[in-house]
């Protein structure tokens, strides 16, 4: 019953399932007369040793997991005019669960696994990742239950690879984009900060002119947060020398926008050594990764965005999909 992890194997692939921080990973895709998809990323250390010394969410960091409450825990220094920090209110960064094991609970069939945890904080999750017999897709759904009227900023953590060949994203989306109000990792990052942008094909530049984010691998390594308003559909990310395109559809409803993070080979302390090379597309209802730590000013494009309001009489569900196809 304590098993580490699990793993779903259908006619159309297999996936792994960790209690820790509930994240899924590696998963693999098949298609008949293709080569095998596994578009997810895995640290670099996570099976080496002294891993098990690193925070929870960080020894065996992997593919997609649950953020609620989503953001850092950790005060940021520097903001914006206008801007108002406060604390988080504990050391969780993106949340209690991402730290944490999960306890596995029965699935509602063979196709399925379901993970659970409850928060000190009052927060009840259950995770049910099902493949999709007939197509190499998952279909996922988070419940999410409190135990008293709350607005938390959530968001999905899907991390992909940037080390499997050329990779093209497509981002459709009608809102504003946004850059992270200051630099996301000192030094490194090249993104103007606290800027605007109409589309991910030119995104400003601290040094001017503008970088090209819907094509990977950069020209340079960086470390990079943004997040693209009013998504309208699925994020796709073709995997131009694999011969694969990865699609993710989720309830835009309640996650209306997506959070990019490019992290190029940009963290150069440990564990990350300049070797994590990796894209975040992360469905969020919130402000970047800030909505424990920080508000905006009322005037800024996502002021409004402060999470989901949450019923302890109505439990949330956020159902979403991953799909692959051979191209």
């Amino acid at each position: 019953m304590n098993d580490a992890t699990r793993t779903l194997v259908w006619p159309h692939g297999r996936a792994e399932l960790q209690r820790l921080g509930g994240m899924l990973a590696p998963i693999v895709f098949s298609a008949p007369g293709h080569a095998d998809f596994s578009p997810m990323q895995v640290a670099p250390w996570a099976d080496e040793p002294g891993a098990e010394a690193l925070p929870g969410i960080l020894q065996r960091l992997r593919g997609e997991w649950p953020c609620v409450p989503f953001g850092r825990s950790d005060r940021l220094e520097g903001l914006p005019p206008g801007w108002q920090s406060h604390e988080a209110g504990d050391a969780w960064g993106h949340g209690y669960a991402s730290h944490h094991e999960w306890s596995w609970a029965p699935p509602p069939d063979a196709l399925s696994l379901v993970l659970k945890i409850d928060t000190p904080d009052g927060i009840q999750l259950t995770r049910t990742v099902s493949a999709v017999a007939d197509a190499p897709a998952l279909d996922i759904s988070l419940r999410i239950e409190v135990d008293r009227p709350c607005t938390l900023p959530v968001s999905l953590h899907p991390t992909l690879r940037l080390d499997a060949g050329r990779v093209a994203l497509e981002v459709p989306h009608t809102g504003t984009g946004l850059t992270y109000p200051v630099p996301a990792e000192p030094e490194v990052s090249k993104l103007a900060p606290n800027s605007e942008f109409a589309s991910l094909c030119e995104v400003p530049l601290a040094a001017g002119g503008t970088v090209d984010l819907t094509r990977f691998p950069q020209t340079h390594d960086s470390e990079e947060l943004l997040q693209v308003q009013q998504v309208t559909g699925p994020v796709t990310l073709h995997y131009l020398d694999r011969g694969w395109t990865l699609s993710i559809d989720w309830d835009r409803t309640l996650l209306p926008d997506v959070m990019l993070w490019v992290s190029h080979r940009g963290r150069r302390h440990a564990p990350w050594n300049a070797r994590h090379w990796a894209l975040g597309v992360e469905p969020v209802n919130g402000v970047f990764d800030l909505g424990r730590v920080a508000v905006p000013p009322t005037d800024h494009p996502l002021a409004a965005r402060r999470g989901i309001a949450l019923d302890p009489q109505l439990p949330c569900v956020l159902r979403y999909r991953f799909q692959a196809r051979p191209t």
